[in-house]
């Protein structure tokens, strides 16, 4: 190998990490970013009267609809915040990519969601009651943007 192609493997190297700024292998690091990220959006909403109100009118067909778009929003974040950034698309497959941080976004979103509404005592709001199915309701409408938090905290790791 020529010092010609040493030279151009390094400087290759040195692109990719400072202007391209490739997406590295999930980490710790990373759960704890999803974790603040998805515990400051999800605080933001979860105090608002309007959310509470809103929750206690939602059906299981919200609920669906909910989940569906909080994975095709998360996915798409996924898609152009990190995986476009990938080089090498063949080593690194969207399946793999998108099911590892899917996985912990959405669990650290539903974790943050509950702990709100435990921590800021939104079980006993009236209308929500303490009862379980309620509960449920309250924090699946939280959990939208705590999704959004938690994958944003990806795009805010490249800066």
């Amino acid at each position: 190998m020529s010092k010609i192609d040493t030279v151009k493997r390094g400087v290759d190297e040195l692109r990719n990490k400072l202007l391209i700024k490739e997406p590295s292998d999930f980490s710790e690091k990373d759960f704890f970013r999803a974790f603040f990220g998805a515990l400051v959006f999800g605080m933001t909403f979860a105090l608002k009267g309007l959310l509470i109100d809103v929750s206690i009118a939602l059906t299981k067909w919200h609920i669906s609809a909910i989940i569906l778009f909080t994975i095709l929003i998360m996915t798409a974040e996924i898609y152009f915040i990190g995986y476009r950034r990938i080089i090498k698309k063949e080593e690194r497959k969207f399946g793999q990519f998108w099911l590892k941080r899917t996985l912990v976004f959405y669990s650290v979103s539903i974790f943050v969601s509950l702990f709100l509404v435990y921590v800021y005592g939104l079980n006993n709001v009236p209308g929500i009651d303490n009862i379980s199915w309620n509960i449920f309701r309250m924090v699946i409408a939280i959990s939208m943007p705590c999704v959004i938090g938690a994958a944003i905290s990806d795009l805010l790791k490249q800066y």
